[in-house]
């Protein structure tokens, strides 16, 4: 029976997880991303670590395909990394061949957010044509699902609604550019607040205890503004909202909503939209990456005409 590996790559931790045909999901493993992405081959560290996962888990299951989930700028055809700003030494290599080459294994890659996004649009009966995923955790994650699949860009880089400019920002965002909506509507910025305006508080208890702070009111309506212009632009009929921040307690969702539908065109999308609020897991990153390894298998005809043992050589 053919076996799939999710690899969901975040900037804290990498969690990995295996499933078979029938989807049925085993061997949950989370690691610190820095154990291998701080080596001088982060390529090796990666392939170290699925090298030693596999083993651990079952050498003896056959791997039919690896999914990558990557927090950065991928080519339209997914085989190169184009931006990944905490793991730069991966910037414009072809990681997946590469990875292929070390592994004797099939590999996948897309932003990890599209992994999110596909767990959440397979928990339904029939697939939307047209739907956006926002997920707000450490960044600002941007899935686009259009005409029935995930839309890349002319070239790759399409979904970065973090990095669009807001007027007044004078802040330096990781990607190298000034003003981006990331740096003020993103887990960052809150962990960053917390610590400058509630030292004591747990972050967990941000919004229990202060939810009423002008500072994250305002956090709220600059998110439902930002996710707004989005809907305006593309006029999906399906919106998935979720994310660590959203998932956080006593986080003002209705407020979240009740404001963002306030922005909305009338009469489309304001009539025609569905928002969904996504149960996210720590597993969802690295579930929907197995899912999307089993959704690409069979597209690979010359690799998918037998199942890859899996193997390490000396």
């Amino acid at each position: 029976m053919p076996h799939f590996l999710g690899v969901d790559v975040g900037g804290t931790n990498t969690r990995l997880m295996l499933m078979d045909s029938q989807q049925n999901f085993r061997g949950y493993q989370k690691t610190p991303t820095q154990s291998w992405a701080g080596q001088t081959d982060p390529l090796q560290g990666l392939e170290n670590l699925i090298t030693a996962y596999l083993q651990e888990q079952d050498p003896h299951h056959q791997v039919a395909q690896v999914m990558l989930g990557l927090p950065g700028v991928l080519s339209r055809d997914r085989q190169t990394v184009l931006s990944l700003p905490f793991i730069s030494a991966l910037d414009n290599q072809p990681v997946a061949a590469m990875l292929l080459q070390r592994l004797h294994l099939p590999v996948a890659m897309d932003k990890d957010v599209n992994h999110l996004m596909w767990w959440d649009l397979t928990r339904h009966s029939a697939l939307p044509d047209v739907a956006v995923g926002l997920y707000l955790g450490t960044g600002l994650g941007n899935s686009l699902w259009i005409n029935g699949d995930f839309y890349h860009g002319a070239h790759g880089g399409a979904g970065e609604l973090g990095h669009i400019p807001l007027a007044g920002n004078p802040l330096l965002c990781p990607c190298g550019k000034t003003g981006c909506v990331e740096t003020l509507t993103s887990g960052n910025w809150l962990t960053g607040w917390a610590r400058q305006h509630a030292p004591q508080t747990p972050f967990a208890d941000l919004f229990v205890r202060h939810a009423g702070h002008v500072d994250l009111t305002e956090f709220v309506a600059r998110l439902a503004r930002t996710v707004a212009s989005e809907m305006n632009i593309l006029d999906p009929e399906y919106l998935v909202l979720g994310g660590g921040v959203l998932a956080m307690e006593n986080f003002p969702l209705v407020e979240l909503e009740q404001q963002l539908r306030s922005h909305l065109r009338s009469p489309y999308p304001a009539n025609g939209l569905t928002i969904h609020f996504s149960a996210v897991t720590d597993e969802t990153g690295c579930r929907g990456a197995c899912l999307a390894a089993q959704r690409v298998f069979p597209s690979q005809p010359a690799l998918a005409a037998g199942t890859f043992s899996f193997r390490r050589e000396a």
